[in-house]
């Protein structure tokens, strides 16, 4: 095999690669917009919901429903159902 064969062959397999990773990212960036859509739906027809959001974001401003946590109804209250901040879970 010469080295323009060789070259044109690790050329194909990273560009492979490449597609890939984006299709992976892409899949990602995806789930988290659904996640962060279904959140926002709940909260905004939840009174409850509303005013758990808004004791979080009291205390961790920066944090995004449907991507840091996500709140369900249990009950008649409203619960964090997941955590994905690196801050302390509020009770």
């Amino acid at each position: 095999m010469d080295n323009l064969t060789a070259s044109a062959i690790a050329i194909v397999v990273i560009l492979i690669f490449v597609v890939f990773k984006l299709m992976k990212q892409k899949a990602g960036a995806e789930k988290k917009i659904a996640r962060m859509s279904q959140q926002f739906t709940f909260v905004m027809h939840n009174e409850k919901a509303i005013e758990r959001c808004k004791r979080i974001h009291e205390k961790y401003p920066d944090l995004c429903a449907g991507i840091d946590f996500s709140l369900k109804k249990k009950g008649d209250d409203i619960e964090i159902e997941e955590w994905n901040s690196d801050q302390p879970r509020p009770s």
